[in-house]
């Protein structure tokens, strides 16, 4: 049901990027996973596609590893179809790591009815990198066999091209090479600048929906700590509902040109408008302790004024005591414990709240005004 609103209120960019999310948890779990280069190294693992220019959380779908029923695809190729369904025949671009890049899902996803690019990183032991791109010889040190580039110069490029889709092979580093896959760059240009092809530059730009997005969620965060991973779910939908509503917030409130309110601002405003209906639905329950009701009481109405609701007298009774207002209902009163439970019409003229003869304070018009 969340997944459906998230398609239904945003309309993503030209660029979208997919990638993973680890909702960190260190409890038992079938699915849990280990990634080292994550801040929490262990937890629930969430692939997720996010636009690329707002970081809007678009489709997600939950790694459950050996368990994910993939209908004989790879597992990298399954999530990139899975989670871009909703873009299916918009010529949009897709940006992933070498988790997801294949060269055979590539060419799948320009045909029908996808219609889709990507630009992606590809791992060097893919078996479709041509032996030249990579330049390499061996050499043994200390027993171990390594794989050292000699011949290359670093910032070189070289390409090679496939039809519509275009490999890259560059050398930052001499003992660094990074292989990069494209489906919509077919120039092949490099920066005279800083030496670094364009592809590199473009996929640099756009691969960052998903960890901005990622951060986002570790900044300001309502989860707590617990055993149990579906209530671990349940704080990380949370949390991206929250980031979403604010991402469609900002949106709305820049095209009508008004100010827009900070996140924390924001987050503490959301916060109040929801649970602002469950208070006063607590407020009339019986059995609900004194303090408890007087603490609702200061949430619902902080600047409420202390003559706010409370009759004025006329002047020629200044010297008479002021009677506090009277209920149609008879109601126990709020301020006597639940054992003697005394039943009283009397009421607050501020709080309205239920006040029996023992809590009845009586004053004159001079002092009410003074108050």
């Amino acid at each position: 049901m969340l997944i459906v609103q998230y398609r239904q209120n945003y309309v993503p960019g030209t660029n979208v990027t997919v990638d993973k999310q680890l909702l960190t948890f260190h409890g038992r779990c079938k699915f849990r996973m280990y990634i080292p280069n994550k801040p929490a190294k262990y937890g629930v693992k969430l692939e997720m596609m996010c636009d690329s220019g707002t970081r809007y959380m678009v489709d997600c779908i939950p790694y459950f590893g050996k368990g994910t029923n993939t209908g004989g695809m790879a597992l990298g190729e399954y999530f990139v179809k899975e989670l871009t369904r909703s873009t299916h025949g918009t010529n949009r671009n897709v940006t992933m790591d070498n988790w997801f890049t294949s060269i055979p899902l590539a060419k799948q996803l320009l045909q029908q009815p996808y219609k889709l690019t990507i630009v992606g990183t590809l791992r060097s032991n893919k078996r479709e990198i041509p032996e030249e791109m990579k330049n390499k010889k061996r050499s043994k040190r200390n027993n171990q066999t390594t794989e050292v580039n000699t011949s290359r110069k670093v910032n070189t490029s070289m390409f090679v091209y496939d039809g519509p889709l275009t490999h890259l092979s560059f050398k930052p580093k001499p003992s660094k090479m990074v292989y990069m896959l494209s489906s919509c760059d077919e120039e092949a240009s490099v920066n005279p600048d800083n030496k670094k092809p364009r592809m590199i530059e473009f996929h640099n730009s756009t691969k960052g929906g998903v960890d901005t997005f990622d951060q986002m969620c570790s900044v300001m965060s309502c989860s707590r700590k617990t055993n149990r991973w579906p209530m671990c779910v349940f704080y990380g939908m949370m949390i991206i509902a929250c980031i979403n509503s604010y991402i469609l917030y900002c949106h709305n409130v820049s095209v009508q040109g008004e100010k827009i309110l900070p996140r924390r601002d924001f987050m503490k405003k959301l916060h109040s408008q929801l649970v602002e209906p469950w208070l006063k639905i607590r407020q009339e329950i019986r059995t609900m302790p004194t303090h408890t009701k007087n603490k609702i009481t200061e949430i619902l109405f902080p600047n409420n004024d202390k003559n706010q609701g409370q009759s004025q007298p006329s002047a020629t009774n200044d010297l008479q005591p002021a009677e506090a207002p009277t209920s149609n209902k008879r109601k126990a009163c709020g301020l006597c414990s639940n054992k003697k439970r005394r039943m009283t019409k009397s009421v607050c003229a501020k709080c309205n709240t239920a006040i029996c003869g023992e809590h009845k304070v009586d004053f004159c018009i001079k002092c009410s005004l003074k108050n």
